[in-house]
């Protein structure tokens, strides 16, 4: 039934003017019970009991509009929370009621209460269920004896009344004759709130280069059910995590928010981890609600982290390092060629640190690549090192100097690698025209496999000309071919396979060296 416009302004002023006091609530926690309507799959559900033999306690609000209507806690004797009347007369509309409202960002999918609901003079029992959106609604028989009632819908509040429904007003109810009364209060809670992290820092996120186990420190915030988890997770994996102590008991809860609304933790963080990669890593924080029915809510708050536990620990300590590719960041070399890098340790007063281990760590050019440990020096007497680079692919370099659970790094360099594709030439020992050539060779690697390879020839001037176009093999082999023709005279042909610059393939373009092949007209 609607509520009347006299009502609904009733309820209005009696907001502006609600004097709370709430009960000292016994905490029971809200087990796997799936809500009425259906749980959306980001939203957490509970169940909340009140004023029940296992929970007497009540975390009610209690509110009246005419100081003649009086409440009564009887839980524990199995009373209820009681509303009667006494005193003087009540104007119409006039009420007192028990009352209990969604924590914010959550509403009640469903209301179930035991009530005794009884009218007198003018005063009715009745119990309310408040939408969040539409008018109000009044359930519930009236009867002296406890029923069952309940209500489904997206709640806002749920009141047990006792009010003054006669337009002349509602004398004094003697004996409790005009009451109502509630107990067995059940709230079915859908918390559509997703807790936030408010803060994360920390000696994890501090620094260029991370190693051995480090702090964390979260605080997370919730609107609705409170914070229940706090967790650091990598990938597929959580690093570490604390369960917040929440108002819980065996299958539902006993306070509308159960867990605090605010909480703060510090974890301690392994970077050695099978989660953590040594690179860049991408961690995420995480703050998660209660959830006893569907799933939780929760928001993950994303940092990126460079972790090293690969570099071998240094016996002695530096303070400054500088490093460099050749002249400067940047090198470029052919494929099949080595380099170097090579810098300086120094401790913090500018000495020259000797006999300090330096390491360097690449990663090949290629989206998805790890980095890895390509090779270790020890510093000479003026805390000088060198530490050579194989041939390969283009790399990002990475200098390292750990003592203990500090690194320090030089980041930004890169190692620039031509292809140089090998190349054979296979004819008749003395070619003429009409013969065929035969190229074969073969990519260096890795992910090599797929690639376009052009055969050219150099035309007079200098120019070179693609006459053949190959592709590698899965083991990054090619192959062209090529009938002569049309050379009237004795020439010498010069030869070479380039490969340009494709996506995927770390390196940049190169070609062979030159073969040449004379030809008898």
């Amino acid at each position: 039934m609607s509520i009347s416009n006299p009502a609904a302004k009733t309820l209005e002023s009696s907001r502006r003017r609600r004097r709370w006091r709430v009960l000292g609530l016994t905490a029971v926690t809200a087990g796997a019970v799936a809500l009425v309507a259906p749980v959306p799959a980001d939203a957490g559900g509970y169940l909340v009991r009140q004023c029940t033999a296992a929970t007497p306690g009540a975390q009610a609000g209690w509110e009246r509009t005419a100081d003649s209507y009086r409440q009564r806690s009887r839980c524990s004797s199995g009373g209820g929370l009681q509303i009667h009347h006494g005193g003087a007369r009540a104007a119409h509309g006039r009420y007192g009621a028990w009352s209990w409202e969604a924590p914010a960002g959550a509403t009640f999918s469903s209301v179930r209460a035991a009530a005794s609901l009884t009218r007198h003079g003018g005063h009715r029992g009745e119990l309310w269920a408040i939408p969040e959106r539409g008018p109000s609604l009044r359930f519930g028989g009236e009867h002296a004896a406890f029923r069952v009632h309940s209500r489904r819908g997206e709640l806002a509040r749920f009141e047990a009344r006792l009010r003054c429904v006669r337009s002349r007003g509602c004398p004094s109810s003697p004996d409790d004759r005009a009451h109502a009364y509630v107990r067995g209060v059940k709230l079915r809670v859908r918390d559509r709130s997703a807790p936030r992290i408010a803060s994360a820092e920390g000696d994890l996120l501090r620094g260029r280069v991370v190693r051995g186990e480090r702090s964390l420190a979260l605080t997370g915030r919730d609107r609705g059910g409170g914070v229940r988890r706090l967790t650091v997770e990598a990938r597929s994996s959580q690093l570490a995590g604390a369960t917040i102590a929440c108002e819980l008991g065996a299958g539902f809860v006993t306070r509308l928010v159960p867990c605090p609304r605010t909480a703060s933790v510090t974890l301690r963080v392994a970077t050695a981890h099978r989660a953590l990669a040594t690179g860049p890593n991408t961690i995420r924080a995480c703050a998660e609600d209660l959830a006893l029915a569907g799933r939780t809510n929760r928001d993950c708050e994303r940092h990126r982290i460079w972790v090293d536990n690969e570099c071998p620990d240094s016996t002695r300590e530096g303070g400054r390092m500088t490093a460099r590719l050749g002249g400067g960041a940047t090198a470029t070399v052919a494929s099949n060629r080595r380099a170097a890098v090579g810098g300086r340790l120094t401790g913090a007063d500018g000495a020259p640190v000797a006999g300090a281990t330096v390491c360097a760590l690449t990663r090949i050019d290629r989206r998805g690549t790890g980095v890895r440990l390509a090779a270790t020096r020890r510093t000479d007497a003026a805390g000088r090192f060198r530490i050579p680079l194989g041939p390969g692919p283009s790399r990002e370099v990475f200098v390292h100097h750990a003592h203990g659970d500090e690194v320090i790094s030089r980041h930004g360099l890169t190692l620039r690698s031509r292809a140089r594709p090998a190349l054979r030439l296979r004819s008749p020992r003395r070619p003429r025209s009409g013969d065929q050539l035969r190229f074969r060779g073969r990519l260096p690697g890795p992910f090599c496999g797929g690639r376009a390879v052009e055969i050219e020839a150099q035309l007079a001037g200098g120019r070179w000309q693609v006459f053949r176009t190959a592709r590698t093999n899965r083991r990054c082999r090619f192959a062209a071919r090529y009938r002569l023709r049309a050379t009237t005279r004795p020439t010498r042909y010069r030869f070479r396979a380039r490969v340009r610059a494709q996506a995927g393939y770390p390196y940049s373009s190169g070609h062979s060296a030159v073969r040449s092949k004379r030809v008898a007209g």
